[in-house]
């Protein structure tokens, strides 16, 4: 008998990237409003406690999601709706942060319980990149 597919049996997107910082800045770098806003997407608002949201509006779409995962600096999960038809499929985020010596692999997965238009693979591969610039590239002092 053939096992029931697990409720995020499909994969909408799957990368990684190898970042030169520790997990802890990596991880700051993803749950902090300030440090999301610098790299990622406009209007951001993180309340980084399981059942925060996780919010950021992105070149192409808004993210309105629910943090159901928050271990620092190892894992961060969020629950995201995406319209699909005239109806709304949760589809799921996970981060997993990998010390690699003083460098961090970073490992982004996007399920969903089905398919869900969309270029998400190329989404995540680009955020892992856009991470990893701001994290690798100096940044100015503050001023204070």
């Amino acid at each position: 008998m053939a096992k029931p597919a697990p409720p995020h049996a499909v994969v909408l997107g799957d990368a990684r990237i190898t970042i030169d910082a520790i997990p802890a800045q990596v991880f700051e770098a993803l749950t902090n409003q300030e440090r999301l806003v610098e790299w990622w997407g406009d209007d951001v608002r993180v309340d980084a406690q399981i059942g925060g949201v996780y919010e950021a509006t992105l070149p192409n779409r808004r993210l309105e999601a629910t943090i159901t995962t928050i271990e620092g600096p190892r894992k961060l999960s969020f629950a995201w709706p995406l319209a699909k038809d005239d109806r709304s499929v949760v589809t799921t985020v996970a981060y997993g942060l990998y010390p690699k010596g003083p460098q961090t692999a970073v490992h982004v997965t996007h399920h969903s319980p089905e398919a869900v238009a969309g270029d998400w693979g190329t989404m995540w591969q680009q955020t892992l990149e856009l991470l990893k610039s701001y994290l690798e590239t100096p940044q100015p002092a503050s001023d204070g």
